[in-house]
């Protein structure tokens, strides 16, 4: 007979893991990854975004918010009337563009084959990896810092080679022991959802900026 799964114990077992995530927020971080998104707002430069499996589907997420959010009325209605928006490109968005790539080049190197005829100095290429050793990325990283451009890395742990690449990187912290994120995918939800929590700051605080400024 199979033992029974306790699930109230479990749902809370998440709940406080979140809890103590919060508690040790990387909130410096956070806010210098803001400054870094306002400043390619502001000089009308391109965010360049990319990220594996899962993580990929939240990129699509980002793009809508990024590009889209902070450009609405209060009640999405219509179109908020400014006079620039955030260039942002995923690079996880074409499924042609990137079998293509990987084909040619390698999965190792299909983002950076990407990014390479289109980054510049004035951009930001930001990047999602939970262990931060996601050798696309990591390689993609590269390219944007031999152009000068500012690298933001989302990760977690020690941040991998992706944290020793970054002008600003992000670290959720902790551990958990919530069955499916454990071992070599040690707080791997808690990662994603901090993934979108990230999204949903900097999206609002970019939206409030918008606002302030034609007002």
């Amino acid at each position: 007979m199979s033992k029974q799964i306790n699930i109230k114990d479990y749902i809370s077992m998440y709940i406080n893991e979140k809890i103590d995530i919060l508690k040790n927020y990387p909130i410096t971080e956070v806010q210098e990854a803001v400054e870094v998104i306002f400043s390619a707002y502001e000089n009308s430069s391109t965010v360049f975004a990319m990220a594996n499996g899962g993580n990929a589907g939240t990129v699509d997420h980002l793009y809508c918010d990024f590009t889209h959010h902070p450009f609405v009325s209060e009640d999405k209605s219509e179109s908020a009337n400014v006079s620039k928006r955030l260039n942002f490109v995923n690079l996880c968005s074409s499924p042609a563009e990137i079998t293509g790539l990987v084909n040619d080049f390698g999965a190792e190197h299909m983002f950076s084959a990407a990014l390479t005829p289109k980054v510049n100095k004035d951009d930001v290429v930001m990047g999602f990896s939970g262990s931060g050793n996601s050798k696309n990325i990591v390689n993609a990283f590269q390219v944007a810092k031999d152009v000068g451009a500012k690298v933001i890395s989302i990760s977690k742990g020690n941040g991998g080679k992706s944290h020793e690449l970054a002008d600003v990187s992000i670290l959720i912290p902790g551990t958990s022991n919530f069955p499916g994120q454990t071992g070599s995918n040690d707080n791997n939800f808690h990662f994603e959802d901090e993934v979108l929590s990230i999204n949903s700051i900097i999206v609002g605080l970019l939206k409030l900026k918008v606002q302030l400024e034609n007002e």
